[in-house]
């Protein structure tokens, strides 16, 4: 029998029917605009019905049926003939085949592909915005606007937080190697009498030039003539002279005990217990010095000083002063009492009861914190905001005058610089009136500017006191009048000038406290992914599958550009 085109191209197809059956091969329609192939479900018996055997009885029928269309067929199925004609697969090996080379939807409009992410994307409610009724698809697309804004402005917070760089403290007390013990701060005695009665009695007119400069006032200063015999002979004798000379002496240091020890004999002291040490606060005792010594808590570890006031010994300066006795100051061994900001005040005829505690704290530089770790020292021991400014008062002395009122205990540690001690004219004419200049721009808080460029340091050592204060009792006294100087004998001259101090820790816990940042990486990524998978049911993976789609529209846009060039 012989077979029109047709009736050939029916038995090639026919050859398929097992590949048909066996879901190897497809039927179904591609949609020219998204590309998309929709399958068509058929059972066996509508397979004979599409494709009959050429032989059988039906088979002219479905010639004569199928053979006014045969070109629209053959244009519209999903075969097609080759040039050596073979037959092609059908639509979804075809569709399949175009998408793996990149050339499947070059003729789907930008909103066809919209509608082809949005049903693929794991951000599972977008695909609605095309889907459904009018109503459906409004009420999605208004939800996913406010849920865009909401998530806009919870990342403008969010960008917000992160960029202030927030902090917080933790506070937690920190573990001591060894057995319990705690390292003894140093501890700086200065008395409020920074020059004697004896030594200005030695030297007759220097009292009234100490006393017109320790006014600390630029117009008293003036008034000093020293070309007056009696001024001119201190005219180039320097400040730092008159405090090392006429400040009190060291045996007025009468015992250092540390439990039942005396200082002096132990072993990590010898004679090295104390030093002195002049400041612009006068001439002071330096105990503790290295901050070798240790101890227990509680009476245990108690480190008791015991001085002599010694009122008789009082200048004309001395005696304007609301308070006498001494400034007390608990402070790091790397630390002097020059760059300290404030002293505890004690007097004469009292036994004050020190509760330390061990405070170590731990900063964060730039650019969430403002502490420096690039100095670690500088003339005043360890780098720290106070120490700081205590060299840039003295750098600011240097430029203008030449000369500081006191030189700092670590000069080496700037060797560029030449701290040399200011005579007493240098003081009254230049150092007075530029350390009053220096202070007043500092304490100006309208001023924009920085004098000095000071921060707290990244890790800093305080010690914590409180204090607590008892009269000493006649019987104490009179148990203690044979320690006092020469000259001095009488309960009263006990009760007069004798200060003791009691100093111990409550615990040898050291409290620790570090600074750290309350909102970082973690909380934004926190937030944001909060807010994404809240309100837009998107994750980490929708965000990349957006990224390639995004590319992938810019690279089929380049194609296409070239291809139409």
């Amino acid at each position: 029998m012989m077979y029109s085109s047709d009736d050939e191209n029916l038995k090639r197809v026919s050859t398929d029917l097992s590949s048909i059956m066996s879901g190897s091969i497809k039927l179904g329609t591609l949609d020219s605009r998204t590309s998309t192939f929709r399958p068509i479900p058929t059972s066996y018996s509508d397979t004979l019905e599409l494709f009959p055997d050429p032989d059988s009885e039906g088979a002219e029928q479905s010639r004569h049926r199928n053979c006014c269309c045969t070109c629209k067929c053959r244009r519209k199925s999903d075969l097609h003939r080759s040039e050596g004609g073979e037959t092609h697969r059908l639509v979804e090996n075809q569709a399949l085949e175009a998408n793996q080379s990149g050339e499947g939807n070059q003729n789907a409009t930008l909103y066809d592909k919209w509608v082809e992410w949005s049903g693929d994307t794991s951000m599972h409610g977008v695909k609605y915005i095309f889907q459904g009724n009018k109503l459906t698809k409004t009420l999605f697309l208004l939800f996913m606007i406010g849920f865009v804004v909401k998530l806009a402005w919870q990342l403008s917070e969010s960008i917000e937080a992160y960029r202030s760089y927030p902090t917080t403290s933790k506070i937690q007390i920190a573990d001591v190697e060894g057995p319990p013990s705690v390292r003894f701060p140093t501890i700086s005695v200065c008395s409020h009498n920074m020059v004697s009665k004896s030594y200005l009695d030695q030297n007759p007119g220097l009292e009234n030039v100490w006393a017109t400069l320790d006014t600390w006032s630029v117009e008293e200063a003036k008034t000093i003539n020293f070309s007056d015999p009696d001024a001119a002979r201190y005219s180039n004798t320097t400040y730092y002279e008159v405090l090392m000379k006429g400040g009190p002496k060291k045996s007025t240091f009468l015992q250092c005990e540390h439990f039942i020890d005396h200082c002096f004999q132990h072993q990590v002291f010898g004679d090295n217990y104390v030093v002195m040490e002049v400041t612009n606060s006068g001439k002071c005792f330096r105990i503790n010095p290295e901050g070798k010594l240790r101890g227990k808590g509680g009476d245990y570890g108690k480190l008791t000083l015991k001085f002599f006031a010694d009122l008789n010994e009082y200048s004309m300066s001395g005696q304007k002063l609301p308070q006498v006795g001494y400034a007390v100051q608990f402070h790091d061994h790397e630390q002097y009492s020059s760059s300290l900001p404030s002293s505890f005040w004690m007097s004469p005829g009292l036994i004050y009861k020190v509760d330390l505690s061990l405070l170590r704290e731990f900063r964060l530089g730039p650019p969430a914190g403002t502490c420096n770790d690039t100095v670690l020292y500088n003339t005043y021991g360890r780098h720290e905001e106070n120490s700081c400014l205590a060299q840039c008062r003295d750098d600011a002395l240097v430029a203008k005058c030449g000369c500081v009122l006191v030189p700092p205990p670590l000069p080496q540690n700037n060797p560029s610089v030449n701290y040399r001690p200011c005579t007493l004219a240098e003081w009254a004419s230049c150092g007075l009136p530029t350390y009053i200049n220096w202070y007043s721009n500092y304490v100006d808080h309208a001023r924009k500017d920085n004098i000095c460029h000071c921060y707290p340091a990244c890790k800093e050592v305080f010690y914590k006191a409180s204090l607590s204060s008892s009269i000493l009792s006649k019987f104490y006294a009179k148990n203690h009048i044979d320690m006092l100087p020469q000259g001095y004998g009488t309960v009263e001259d006990v009760t007069d000038n004798l200060v003791v101090i009691d100093i111990l820790f409550t615990s040898t816990q050291e409290t620790e406290v570090t600074e750290l940042v309350s909102y970082g990486w973690g909380n934004f990524l926190g937030d944001v992914g909060g807010v994404l998978g809240l309100f837009l049911g998107a994750s980490a993976f929708t965000l990349i599958e957006f990224v390639f789609f995004i590319a992938a529209l810019i690279w089929s846009a380049i194609v296409g550009f070239f291809k139409s060039t």
